[in-house]
């Protein structure tokens, strides 16, 4: 009889130990991670994909494969109280850069592409759903 009670206090005492480990989880789901490749010509820009999650760390991958260079804008690339998320970014022909960005924004994002110096400008828009 004594042995049956021992066990039974040092299985209650193991679920009493046990328990918090489950009812309290200490880790949150990390947010995804998206590659997005930006290819600007002289004449069209290619965004794939042209849509991402809200709550993404999206990567910009720009490439200019024009001839020009090119400044390309995605959002307002002003900070400010009341602004919405963006950047701005020159590059000289065959030049690539990475920005980092995370989308905490929904709805489309317009996106546009202009050659310095000159006035053909190209446009598009970003979705954040």
């Amino acid at each position: 009889m004594r042995r049956r009670r021992l066990v039974a206090v040092a299985f209650l005492t193991s679920l009493v130990i046990a328990v918090p480990a489950f009812a309290r989880p200490w880790t949150t789901n990390a947010p995804q991670i998206l590659t997005i490749k930006v290819t600007i010509t002289d004449s069209s820009i290619t965004v794939k994909p042209s849509a991402a999650p809200r709550g993404t760390n999206a990567i910009f991958i720009l490439t200019n494969r024009g001839t020009k260079t090119q400044k390309w804008i995605l959002g307002n690339a002003t900070r400010g109280v009341g602004k919405k998320i963006g950047f701005a970014s020159v590059l000289a022909p065959d030049q690539q850069k990475s920005v980092v960005m995370y989308l905490d924004y929904r709805g489309p994002l317009p996106y546009s592409a202009s050659q310095l110096g000159g006035s053909h400008v190209l446009k598009g828009s970003f979705r954040i759903r």
